[in-house]
């Protein structure tokens, strides 16, 4: 009996094992802060890569081709694309510069005619209407030089323009004439295309063209390819049925797309305005509609529902009871309920 009595007091004194509430781990979460930003909604539409420098190489005097460059032809600047048969030139050239030897020795001869009557008029020798007629021949004379002289340039000139050569680094894109045709100033003989400096063409809406602006940045997208252009220009179409301007970007080939690629342009549908976003692996997904979890500063979370507007990139805006610098959860969240305690392992906040 004094056994029992012993152990019950033991059991029931101040001895007794005190019993500490079990404590239940949080459930383990990253988050994200909630940001405040500019958003720009924005739709693709697709453009192409084109040269800036894309020339049609034209006849620039007539004439028989000697040569022209066959397609595929790298070339520098100064390099010879078109070449001309310049022999009929050359002829005229050397015709012309025996006229204009003759035109100077006949002025010569009628200066110093000109200048001996002078002499003879002060020794009142002959009269002053013979001097009169000799300067109206040394004056024709002047002229006729002078309209040789200028003949000669011409001839120089067409000779000049019979060879005609790059202007940059390029490749002969086209060949439309050969060796031996005979052409006529203005014709069509090749086509030479810049492969270094390039640029892109999109066609945009006329609707949203209102909200681009010259120098302003926007997103290109090709194959695996995320990269930034310039607007260059907006250039309205001349026959304008497909209501549309023509956007040009020019961009930084640091991922060697090629003249004729297909890119997409992301181009602003409105004007910005400023939103709150989160990280789109936030959003909660359920029957009854889109939540984000939010972390209390006790670290439970709350349901808050949220209306998604547009993606920007990994960002996604939205309309939600949220303010900036909230975290919410962006994993981890499938299994929570309102009210969870949960345990912060990283935040990308």
């Amino acid at each position: 009996m004094k056994k029992i009595f012993t152990w019950a007091l033991l059991l029931s004194g101040p001895w007794a094992w005190a019993q500490e509430p079990v404590q239940v781990p949080g459930v383990p979460v990253i988050t994200d802060t909630v940001k405040q930003t500019e958003v720009v909604p924005t739709m693709p539409v697709t453009g192409n890569v084109h040269s800036q420098n894309a020339l049609q190489i034209t006849a620039a005097i007539t004439g028989q081709l000697e040569f022209v460059a066959e397609p595929g032809t790298a070339l520098a600047p100064g390099d010879v694309i078109v070449k001309m048969n310049t022999q009929a030139l050359e002829l005229q050239q050397a015709e012309q510069q025996a006229l204009i030897k003759r035109a100077t020795a006949q002025l010569n001869y009628l200066e110093t005619t000109l200048r001996r009557q002078q002499d003879l008029v002060k020794a009142q020798s002959i009269a002053a209407n013979a001097v009169e007629q000799s300067e109206s021949q040394r004056d024709v004379a002047a002229s006729d030089l002078e309209v040789a002289q200028l003949r000669l340039a011409q001839i120089q000139e067409q000779l000049e323009r019979s060879v005609i050569k790059a202007q940059f680094h390029g490749v002969v894109s086209q060949r439309d004439r050969r060796e031996g045709e005979t052409v006529a100033a203005g014709t069509v003989l090749a086509a030479v295309t810049d492969m270094d400096n390039l640029e892109i063409r999109a066609q945009v809406p006329l609707r949203y063209a209102k909200f681009i602006q010259v120098g302003q940045s926007l997103d290109l997208f090709a194959h695996e390819i995320n990269q930034q252009g310039v607007v260059k220009s907006l250039v309205p179409a001349g026959n304008n049925r497909n209501q549309s301007y023509e956007l040009r970007l020019q961009f930084t080939n640091t991922h060697d797309l090629t003249i004729g690629q297909l890119v997409s342009v992301s181009v602003p549908m409105y004007q910005a305005r400023s939103s709150l976003v989160v990280n789109q692996d936030a959003l909660v997904l359920r029957e009854n509609g889109t939540f984000v979890f939010k972390v209390s500063a006790a670290n439970t979370v709350e349901q808050v529902s949220v209306k998604a507007n547009e993606n920007v990139g990994d960002l996604i805006a939205i309309d939600a009871d949220l303010k900036a610098g909230d975290q919410v959860v962006i994993r981890g969240a499938d299994n929570l309920q309102p009210g969870t305690a949960v345990e912060i392992k990283n935040s990308q906040g």
